[in-house]
Order: structure tokens, then sequence, then C-alpha cells
């Protein structure tokens, strides 16, 4: 690998390039994100870098805030809470979206409609409320849907009435999450599919100068590939506690030019350290690089359908589960976390991270056992290998971090089990496509909780999940996460919860490989970022020292 000092050196020419612009406004932060934006459609979104941008230009009812990220009201008041817990009345403050419009519970009854009749990425948390299921239902058949049967009124334009099936504990978290926030509808109008016996909404109304929006900042220019500019919105309702004129998210593909940017000052925070140098930045001790503990699993996750998803006529190894616990038990994880990510990550057996869930306890996860994974197969069929078939691992190429741990994963698969793999690398967002139409049958994923409770992974791999990509079902995994949907006692739902995880443990459905650290660059004039388990930025409190 190459140094960061020959780094800085090859990049002298590329800082040029990268300066801020005089016509920018005085207090204008320029960070670098995640990953270029997939989306920016409340409905489709789930990529860390599109909720991080999102969390900018929109805001909910409530939103995290303070030292522990914990909902405090935000484009609501306050609500009041029924004595059994099922009913949220949300009293709205005066607020105005990036068009001079006002904010209205309208805004929101539409919005969360719209969550359920073009079901996307977390249309699944709207199960919770009263009727919400059932109304998504009939319109996935293709029938008219009455969605005054639904527990989401508008009493009035400054009051929202929410009706939950059951408590809900993290309810309030829920609505500080991008899929609950609002949408303007009027200015979404143009964009309308008519031809579609539902609601639908063509994507550019994501994108500038069409959206609107009513968070701190509005989103004003979106060159592809190349930066996203925000300023400030003046219709916020808080717009006098907003400290920047103005964000730039800069896009760059070129992941070791990241710290060259930084460097030199280009811009002032990059999220995510790249992989490639973080640990020599690690190493070195650079005061800027902040490490902290994620909310967030790397993992490999097992296609369990029944057939080879591209030779649907070839039976798939991996619906058994014998097969997925050997190959879950020949990885030496370790190995992976001393020689390639090198940050001090733990080794995972389990898939939810410890200690970011107060009173969660996750339990042990199968160990390493060569021997045991070797039994494990020639039960399943394959003695010493012979017959298995030549499998996949899928990863995106623009995460050369997973090439190198699939590099690791086929060596180590070959010497313990005595089988071969393929390893196929693509674009991201082809990747993603694949992986979500369960088009692999091996793939580098991870997952990062979105609410502080258990149930932001383990409702990941329920049967009816959207997103659960593995094809995976279990009878004794669902029973558990019906109870804890209706379990009052907190000690006793949480219990449900990590018995529920045991079985995703021991069925594997994925491999949990390690559970992430979180690694940013914070340049010394930045103030208001504070390092948090799920790398939250609550952008209005971001300054520039002068």
């Amino acid at each position: 690998m190459r140094t960061v000092a020959s780094l800085l050196l090859a990049g002298l020419l590329l800082t040029a390039s990268c300066d801020r612009r005089p016509s920018e406004p005085e207090k204008t932060f320029r960070f670098i994100n995640r990953g270029d934006i997939f989306t920016l459609d409340l409905n489709q979104m789930s990529y860390a870098q599109d909720i991080r941008l999102t969390y900018a230009i929109r805001e909910g009812l409530y939103a995290p805030t303070g030292p522990d990220f914990t909902p405090q009201p935000a484009g609501a008041t306050g609500c009041d809470i029924s004595a059994d817990k099922c009913t949220y009345t949300f009293h709205l403050r005066d607020n105005g979206w990036s068009n001079g419009d006002p904010v209205t519970a309208h805004d929101y009854v539409f919005s969360w409609r719209l969550m359920l009749e073009s079901p996307g990425e977390y249309s699944s948390l709207f199960g919770y409320i009263a009727g919400a299921e059932a109304f998504e239902n009939v319109i996935k058949a293709g029938k008219p849907a009455d969605f005054s049967t639904v527990g989401i009124v508008a009493v009035d334009d400054k009051t929202l009435r929410v009706t939950l099936k059951q408590p809900v504990p993290y309810f309030l978290d829920l609505t500080a999450f991008p899929p609950f926030f609002p949408r303007n509808e009027r200015s979404m109008e143009r964009f309308r599919q008519r031809n579609l016996p539902r609601l639908a909404y063509k994507p550019e109304y994501t994108k500038p100068p069409a959206v609107v929006t009513n968070g701190p900042f509005m989103l004003t220019r979106w060159a592809f590939k190349r930066e996203l500019h925000l300023e400030r919105n003046p219709h916020y309702w808080d717009a006098k506690h907003v400290k920047l004129d103005a964000v730039d998210m800069v896009v760059n593909d070129n992941l070791l030019s990241e710290y060259l940017q930084f460097k030199a000052g280009a811009v002032d925070f990059v999220s995510d350290v790249p992989a490639d140098i973080a640990p020599e930045l690690k190493q070195q001790g650079l005061p800027q690089m902040k490490i902290s503990t994620s909310f967030g699993t790397f993992f490999l996750t097992l296609n369990c359908g029944d057939q080879l998803p591209q030779s649907p006529n070839k039976k798939n190894p991996l619906a058994d589960p014998r097969v997925r616990q050997a190959l879950a038990m020949s990885i030496d994880k370790q190995f992976i976390c001393d020689n390639i990510t090198r940050l001090g990550e733990p080794v995972a057996t389990h898939y939810i991270p410890p200690g970011t869930l107060p009173g969660f306890q996750s339990r042990p996860g199968l160990p390493q056992d060569v021997q045991k994974a070797k039994q494990l197969l020639a039960d399943a069929g394959y003695p010493n290998g012979a017959g298995f078939p030549k499998l996949p691992i899928l990863y995106n190429t623009e995460n050369t971090t997973r090439a190198r741990i699939a590099q690791v994963l086929k060596q180590q698969w070959k010497q313990g089990l005595n089988i071969d793999v393929e390893i196929e690398g693509i674009e991201g967002k082809i990747f993603h496509e694949r992986v979500s139409s369960h088009n692999y049958t091996i793939a580098t994923v991870s997952w990062f909780g979105d609410y502080p409770d258990a149930s932001t992974f383990t409702d990941k791999y329920a049967a009816n999940g959207d997103q659960n990509d593995s094809q995976w079902k279990d009878p004794a995994y669902n029973d558990l996460l019906a109870k804890a949907a209706v379990e009052t006692d907190v000690a006793k739902r949480l219990t449900l919860l990590s018995q529920a995880e045991q079985v995703l443990n021991t069925q594997v459905p994925i491999i949990p490989i390690y559970h992430y650290v979180n690694t940013s660059l914070i340049a010394d004039r930045v103030e208001g970022i504070t390092m948090n388990p799920r790398s939250i930025v609550n952008w209005k409190d971001v300054a520039l020292r002068d």
C-alpha cells in the first residue's frame, strides 16, 4: 500500500482543483459522504449516505437530538399519548416548506400514505399502525382501498392523530427516521404517475429545482457525480439557530484522494474514512481522525432459496442450514480483523453490535471450529467438499476491503472445506439491485441500525420483511418476533428479541464477520459533530470556527 506521505506528494496536482469556490457563502461546510447518493426518495432509500443527507434537508415530527440522540420535538411541539399507549396525537408547530408553503398534518398523511401505496425499503415499519398492513395488501392486490380504515388522521392542519395496533416503545424514534418525514404534495403533483391505479411519483421530485423540503437546509444544486449543494432554508422553524450558510456534499470516486482533499482543507469532514488508509492514519495517531463504536455489522448474506438464483433447475446447497453453519464455522474472522480491516473491530459471532442497546444482551453464536464444519458439510451430502457447486461471492467494486475479504474467504473455504468459490465484483447500484432482488448466492453486505431498538436488526429477517435479502423463513424466529411485538414488559420483550437473534445466529441466513467501528475525519475548525454509534449529524448544530 502506498503511504499517506506518498499519496500527498502524488496528489499535489489534485488539490488545486479541490479549493473552495470564491462565490461560495463564507460559512460553507464541505464534506465527503460515505459514498455517492443512491436516492433521496423516502420510499426507496436505505443507504447510510442517503439518510445522512436527508437529515439535512428534511425533518420529522421528532428528531434525534442531544448527546444521546434521543427523539425530541421537532416538526411537532409535542404529543399526547393515550393511557393504552396506542394513540399518539401530535401538535405541529408553525413551520415552512422551502417554497414557503406551511407544513401541515396533511403533508404527513400524504407522505405516509405514499409509503403504503408505493411500498419501499421501510414500508414494513408502518405495519405498526392500525389498518396499515391490510390497506397495503389491498393495494398490492390491485384493488381499490379505503384509506379511512388506516389509523393516520389529520384532525386539522396542526393536529395529526396516529393509532397503533399495539404499543410500540420506540414509536417516537420512528417519527424521527426519514421514512416518516412529510412531503409537499403540491410540488410533487407534476411528477405523479397517473397511469397507475395507486399513488406513485417519478423520482425527479427529489431533485432541484423541483424538490421542496422542510429541514434546516434545502437542496439547490445536484451536479451528477460531482456535488450536491445545500443552502439554509429561510422558512425552517428554527432557522435562527442554523449556524451554517451552506453545505456542499462533495462526490469523490477516488477513495484514496479523499484524505488529500481533507489535508488540503478542501473539505471539513469525511464521514467515513476510506478503509485503504484508515489503519495507517490510526497508527500515526492523526488527531483529526475519530474512532468510535458503531451501530453496524459486516456480514455475508446467504441466499437460502431452494434453487440457485441463476440456475433455477439446480438445487441450492445453501438451503440446508448445515451447509450454512459449515461455511460460518470454517472462517477465521480474527485473521480478517487483524490483517485486512486493522481498526480494532470486534469479531462477530452474533448479529447485533454489543454494548449499543441498553438492557439488550446477545447470546454467543457459532464459534470457529473447522473440524465440526467439515462434519456438517459431510452430513449435508458433501464429504470433503465433493460435489459442492462453485458458488460466486458478490461484492461491490467500490469497496476494496470487501474484495480482499472475498479473497480470504475463498482461501479459507478451500483450505478448511475443500470447496471452490468464484469472486464477482460489480458496481454499487447494480450490486444493491441484485441483492435486493435475491439475484445472488453469497454477498458481502452490512447493516446499520436505524433506531435504538433491537428490532431495527431483527425485523430485517422477518418472513415478510421488505429487506429480507436472504429468502430465509423460520417459523420459530417469526413466532418470537410476533410475541415481542405485543409484549408490554420491557425486560421480557428484550429477552424474546435476544432469543430471536439466537435463532438467526445458529440457523445462519447470514454470517456475521465483525462489528464496525466508526471512523471520521473532522477538521479542527468544525464544531457540533459528535461521534456516536449511529453516525447521526445534527446539521443545524454544525458550525465553523472563524
